[in-house]
């Protein structure tokens, strides 16, 4: 059955709201792929959808107002929408960024393809679908980290000098701070002048209500430290 051009219309708009409900949570994020982003990607999954449907309701009639053509005219409902799925996957991997340590981007991926989704569902007629799919997504992604605490795990680099005399140091205050040092990647630079320039790598889990910027003060205060990088560890972003 053809769907009439308001109900169309209907569609097409609630595919852009809950598109744009998701992006808005992405943008305050601070993420590149924001409301416009998540918008159009549902808007138009929303539209492939619809064009499915409207070519093979075409299709169906066409048929049956010409059996003679029944035998040679087929239509899959699914394979534009299946396409969605796939396609979408290469827009999420252009907000994946890997660095040489880190890698960032892949909740924003899961999102924008999780909105495809939604747009598909819209494009369907499954309102009530598209709408709690919306609501469990913001769910997700605004609160699931407040529910369920997780570990706090934090990256630094630290670049130095004096190894010895800074190393002793720096075990210093991460007893004094109940910091665990889960692991350490250590690089020492020689440099000409005879003198040793070090760069460390620790993966620290920090204990509840740590103040890091605090502590990287604290740290940063020593003459031997020249620079301390925080880096994030984990990939929900």
């Amino acid at each position: 059955m053809a769907i009439d051009q308001w109900e169309m219309l209907t569609r097409l708009l609630l595919a852009a709201l809950v598109g744009g409900i998701i992006g808005f949570e992405r943008e305050l994020k601070g993420r590149d792929a924001g409301i416009r982003t998540h918008m159009l990607v549902s808007l138009g999954a929303a539209i492939i959808t619809i064009t499915q449907l409207e070519t093979s309701s075409w299709l169906l009639d066409f048929s049956r107002a010409n059996p003679e053509l029944s035998n040679i005219l087929t239509s899959d409902i699914t394979r534009l929408t299946a396409q969605i799925v796939n396609g979408i996957g290469f827009l999420g991997a252009g907000t994946i960024i890997v660095s040489k340590r880190t890698v960032t981007g892949l909740t924003t991926a899961a999102s924008i393809w999780a909105v495809a989704s939604l747009g598909i569902a819209v494009g369907m007629g499954y309102y009530v679908m598209a709408l709690s799919g919306a609501f469990i997504m913001l769910i997700v992604l605004r609160l699931l980290k407040t529910l369920f605490k997780i570990d706090r795990t934090k990256q630094l680099g630290i670049q130095y000098r004096y190894r010895d005399e800074t190393l002793t140091f720096l075990e210093n205050s991460f007893r004094e701070n109940n910091i665990t040092v889960v692991s350490t990647d250590h690089s020492i630079t020689y440099l000409e002048d005879g003198t040793t320039y070090c760069e460390d790598l620790y993966t620290l889990h920090l204990p509840n209500n740590f103040n890091t910027m605090d502590y990287i003060s604290k740290v940063g205060s020593n003459p031997n430290v020249v620079k301390i990088n925080t880096i994030k560890t984990s990939f929900d972003n």
